[in-house]
């Protein structure tokens, strides 16, 4: 027994170390990701990184006895905490102190919800019911698949007399709903088929209220960050469709990208761009496993919206669950008039 006992530590022992060489070592390549691309993609764990070398720090002295083991299980652990806490932690305090402040009395506020459906949606009308609940005047979806748009469609054209809808490859589903008149400034990018071949589509749209300054919406999905190459390209593309855009301008969508990541900081600078999702977890609602798609916590914010402009943000949050792996946000705002 005592044989048992101690080849049972040995190997909680060995499993601990693997773990804690493993979490410190990806923290480590993560906070350097600004200098080689491909380590960037380990900055969309961060979360995972940073608590899991919290967890490891902690528990050194419940799995090692050794000093010297100990010691250096520390020393490792704290590393990875540092290196991660780098990149992490200011996103994360940012969620926390972040305050939109109030429309002034008199202001017109529009409220805009965008939502990745998701293409498997086996409850489509849980969509349509939380968009009647939460009212928005605009509704930007991704991944809207022609199932779920089969379905759903002719009840949301019921309060949104105003759409468009793009189709073709793997994320080129994403629609725009509006109970504003829009004009659509970017036809080319919008394929009409389901047989083009384009990975993604965006919408980019001008809005002329009756009682208030125009504005622009543009809505994208962009694919997974990984190969690199391929969110480089798809990411540089966006800024150069936005670089022609004027006046008030927001972005949102699925971008696939948390804001941990560099790519993304980059791509909001170059753009122009500030985002206002501050540490706000929208994925993964749903995750597939023991044969079938079961509820989990998101904990990764991939949703987003940003602006340029005279656009001021008034409120900010996530929506309920409908049936997706993603949750919506739901964002009040108001367009500065112009100035002469």
């Amino acid at each position: 027994m005592r044989g048992f006992v101690h080849a049972t530590g040995a190997f909680l022992a060995l499993c601990y170390g693997l773990a804690t060489l493993g979490l410190a070592g990806f923290a480590v390549l993560a906070a350097l990701g600004f200098a080689v691309p491909l380590f960037d993609l380990f900055n969309h764990l961060q979360p995972v990184l940073f608590f899991g070398c919290l967890v490891a720090l902690l528990a050194a002295p419940l799995f090692l006895r050794s000093f010297r083991a100990m010691a250096t299980a520390l020393a490792l652990s704290a590393t990875g905490l540092v290196a991660s806490g780098f990149v992490y932690l200011p996103e994360a305090i940012g969620g926390f102190t972040l305050e939109h402040s109030p429309a002034e009395e008199g202001t017109e506020t529009i409220r805009l919800m965008t939502f990745n459906v998701f293409g498997r949606n086996e409850t489509p009308m849980a969509i349509v019911d939380t968009v009647l609940a939460v009212e928005p005047d605009i509704v930007a979806l991704q991944e809207y698949s022609f199932e779920v748009r089969n379905r759903i469609h002719q009840a949301l054209l019921a309060h949104y007399p105003h759409f468009q809808y793009c189709q073709g490859g793997e994320r080129a589903f994403v629609g725009l709903y509006s109970k504003i008149a829009f004009t659509p400034l970017e036809r080319g990018t919008c394929p009409a088929s389901i047989m083009s071949q384009d990975r993604t589509a965006r919408i980019i749209a001008q809005f002329l209220p009756q009682d208030g300054a125009p504005f622009v919406i543009a809505t994208t999905h962009n694919d997974w960050p990984a190969p690199i190459s391929r969110q480089q390209e798809q990411l540089g593309a966006l800024v150069d469709a936005l670089s022609g855009v004027e006046g008030p301008l927001m972005l949102v969508g699925d971008f696939n990208s948390t804001p941990w990541s560099y790519a993304l900081r980059t791509f909001q600078s170059r753009a122009g761009m500030t985002r206002h999702t501050r540490n706000l977890p929208t994925f993964p609602m749903l995750w597939y496993y023991l044969g079938d798609w079961r509820a989990t916590p998101a904990i990764l914010p991939i949703d987003h919206v940003m602006t340029r402009g005279g656009i001021n943000v008034h409120s900010l949050e996530t929506g309920p669950a409908s049936g997706s792996d993603h949750l919506p946000v739901v964002v009040e705002f108001s367009v500065a008039e112009e100035r002469g």
